[in-house]
């Protein structure tokens, strides 16, 4: 019997609770995310988002705002497009793990939260090719 790797699936516009069988995590990855290959973005706590390697290579790339601030709140200012699945990760093996409550908690408080000045302005300065987007973000501060 295999074990499940809780997480959460976060696209544009939604977030919501994703289970994944441990037998083959690669291909529910794929499937979940919507890509033929993804990438995964080591962020703080042992969280890693899952996120489609060719994603700004589609015909018409989507901006994932909120898994771009959130990676840039925890730590890694990267800009982020399409699906992301967010999981725990081991650092010292490479092991892919669900989230613990902790860092659901965290994933889920941090996306909640207006972001601090700080990342607010990396986050404006990473997301500068998109002037639109950057307008709404200062409007919202």
């Amino acid at each position: 019997m295999s074990a499940l790797l809780h997480g959460l699936l976060i696209s544009a516009g939604s977030t919501r609770p994703v289970s994944l069988d441990t037998h083959d995590v690669s291909t529910q990855l794929t499937e979940l995310i919507g890509c033929n290959l993804f990438d995964v973005v080591h962020l703080e706590d042992g969280i890693d988002v899952y996120v489609d390697d060719e994603g700004l290579l589609v015909e018409r790339p989507v901006l994932n705002l909120a898994l771009t601030v959130l990676a840039h709140a925890l730590g890694t200012p990267a800009v982020l497009f399409g699906n992301g699945v967010v999981l725990g990760g081991d650092d010292e093996t490479g092991d892919t793990l669900g989230l613990t409550r902790a860092q659901r908690q965290r994933v889920l408080d941090t996306m909640r939260q207006q972001p601090s000045t700080e990342v607010l302005n990396e986050l404006c300065e990473s997301l500068a090719p998109f002037p639109n987007v950057v307008r709404l973000l200062r409007q919202s501060a």
